[in-house]
């Protein structure tokens, strides 16, 4: 009897930055939060709440690195204070599956 062990690592990288500084300063690569990670990877869903437990962005099925959902640090027309924001999202991988994540980053101005 021959045994043979298989051992297949997937590369499963969903990353969001721990700070970002949206101050129309020009840096574009810095003025919004984006989730990215590997490419066929999709947000199902990426929620970011202030010190209070308020939600103040939300964006759902879009896939990551895209240049078109993200943070702006504004909440109902108005610049957020700089500080920490906690954020959470839920990720689906090309094979189908899930994986949720929650952290934290810095809005600086």
């Amino acid at each position: 009897e021959i045994q043979i062990r298989v051992r297949v690592i997937k590369d499963r990288v969903v990353l969001v930055p721990t700070g970002f500084s949206p101050n129309g300063a020009g840096d574009v690569a810095n003025e919004i939060l984006r989730v990215h990670g590997k490419e066929g990877t999709v947000i199902d869903i990426f929620q970011i709440y202030d010190r209070w437990g308020e939600l103040v962005y939300q964006a759902q099925n879009f896939p990551v690195n895209s240049t078109s959902q993200g943070w702006d640090g504004n909440f109902r027309g108005k610049e957020m204070p700089a500080g920490v924001y906690v954020w959470y999202l839920e990720a689906r991988y090309i094979d189908g599956n899930t994986e949720s994540f929650k952290g934290n980053t810095t809005l600086l101005r």
